[in-house]
């Protein structure tokens, strides 16, 4: 009923720029960031779906003091009236402040459920960068070691970046 064609999101190529919208109002002093974009492309088989939720997980990881420290984020997206396709997408974004605090990504993953079971689920992971376990997301081994911190209400839905606008035709609707 549902597959999950592609997950993207570790690595230089999963960010993307700051969207400048031209306004008449003064420019900003800053720069413009880097957003990491977590995405999954997924298809759909069902005529109509009232309601996928995707949960998504993301490690990042930064050198402090000589050693590698993690902080792992989670979101919950709900996605309302899905019709049958094959070009689906989902997206929740880091901020460009949140990276150059806690670091790069070198995992993410996604469970997407459908009445409450899981119906997907796909992970990426730099495996240059960090070895993983199977269902890492998942694994106390990896959610209670000493160096990762938990960090909840950090990762972004769509809905709450400034990419909430950008071919929005192309996204379900959030519920």
């Amino acid at each position: 009923m549902v597959r999950v064609r592609k997950l993207s999101g570790v690595g230089r190529v999963s960010l993307v720029r700051t969207p400048v919208f031209r306004t008449n109002q003064p420019a900003g002093t800053r720069p413009v960031g880097e957003w990491a974009q977590i995405a999954t492309q997924y298809d759909t088989s069902p005529d109509w779906i009232d309601e996928l939720v995707f949960q998504y997980y993301v490690m990042t990881m930064e050198s402090e003091g000589g050693a590698n420290v993690y902080s792992f984020f989670r979101k919950v997206v709900r996605y309302v009236d899905i019709e049958r396709d094959n070009n689906h997408m989902s997206t929740v974004f880091l901020h460009p402040r949140t990276l150059e605090r806690y670091g790069d990504v070198v995992a993410v993953a996604v469970e997407i459920t459908l009445g409450g079971q899981v119906a997907a689920a796909e992970d990426e992971v730099d495996g240059g960068r960090v070895r993983l376990p199977e269902n890492w997301w998942t694994n106390p081994n990896v959610l209670q070691n000493e160096n990762l911190t938990i960090r909840d209400g950090y990762l972004l839905g769509r809905d709450e970046t400034p990419f909430a606008l950008i071919n929005i035709d192309d996204y379900e609707v959030i519920k």
